[in-house]
């Protein structure tokens, strides 16, 4: 996922999660790995959302870590990078 801008707000959206297979409604969270999670402290997890946390983003590379559970308990953990590029000129 790519943002236009050097400056993301707090709160804004920047993923929008889904799963396939298992059995819905899934719960999603940012699970810690010390690898691919080093930015999850810079995000938030609201419903389906990811979303900025409450300090702005900047231009760099976020590497986050997503766990899904379904409602049987079965749960599958993706890592995700979330770039921020300089605002055009």
């Amino acid at each position: 996922m790519q943002e236009g801008n050097a400056n993301v707000n707090a709160d804004a959206v920047v993923a929008t999660l889904s799963a396939q297979g298992g059995t819905s409604p899934f719960t999603y969270s940012l699970e810690a790995d010390e690898t691919n999670g080093v930015d999850n402290a810079s995000f938030k997890i609201d419903g389906a959302s990811v979303k900025v946390n409450t300090t702005p983003l900047t231009q760099k590379d976020y590497k986050i870590n997503v766990k899904v559970t379904d409602t049987k308990g079965k749960t599958f953990t993706n890592h995700a990078t979330i770039s921020v590029e300089a605002a055009a000129e």
